[in-house]
């Protein structure tokens, strides 16, 4: 081959070459990384503290899309809770759209019983832990820290390993109907104490009636600790 045709023939392979890659189809596993890169920071700006993983649901490879000039663009995902469905489209110069599926996880530590509890009972540390869970499908809340939950009462049976949530817990009773409590009056530096008997159950920070053993005066109160009530301002 004479040097101009050997020129030539570089040349014609060298456009073959820019034309194939310029036609390339945008291969499945671009379409699952823009997915994930979106879902991923979208979620991360929505739960800073938490760990995000996102499980794409593979693309098809025997699709063939058209090469995107521009980089390709995720929509909003639709759909609640850990599976949900956003869409991946090229704007041009040959538009196209794709649907894609993905199982999304929001790990965040939260506090779980380590042991059963029965209905009433009291928790304590012992009670209790912190352990790093998936909370993308907990739509009843739950509790980050033992101190929201220490001192409240199971409102039912909670089997091992529940995640604790506000409708779980009740208010520790402090002081029962017909206990004997004592009424305390703070007013500066002037400190009074007084013997009582509660009327009605209260929990920690409720107003409840209270009689004045000595006098007989029916006055409302309020819980401050177990036996112990301060009466309300007048």
């Amino acid at each position: 081959m004479t040097r101009p045709s050997y020129i030539s023939a570089l040349a014609l392979f060298t456009c073959l070459l820019m034309a194939t890659t310029i036609q390339a189809d945008t291969t499945a596993q671009a379409v699952e990384n823009s997915a994930r890169d979106y879902l991923t920071q979208l979620y991360q700006q929505q739960n800073s503290d938490a760990q995000i993983d996102v499980r794409i649901n593979p693309v098809s490879t025997r699709l063939r899309l058209p090469d995107c000039a521009s980089p390709l663009t995720v929509e909003a995902p639709r759909g609640s809770g850990s599976r949900i469905t956003t869409r991946v489209a090229c704007e041009g110069p040959q538009h196209w759209a794709l649907f894609v599926t993905a199982k999304v996880g929001i790990l965040h530590q939260v506090i779980v019983t380590r042991r059963p509890v029965g209905r009433g009972e009291v928790l304590g540390h012992d009670d209790i832990e912190s352990r790093l869970l998936d909370i993308s499908d907990e739509t009843r809340g739950y509790y980050r820290a033992p101190e929201d939950v220490i001192g409240r009462s199971a409102s039912r049976h909670l089997p091992n390993a529940s995640i604790l949530n506000a409708g779980m817990l009740t208010n520790s009773t402090l002081i029962q109907r017909g206990d004997s409590v004592i009424i305390e009056v703070r007013s500066g530096a002037m400190h009074l104490r007084a013997q009582g008997t509660a009327l009605e159950d209260g929990e920690d920070g409720a107003q409840i009636r209270v009689r004045n053993d000595r006098s007989g005066q029916e006055i409302k109160a309020r819980v401050v600790a177990r036996g112990l009530v301060r009466p309300l301002a007048r």
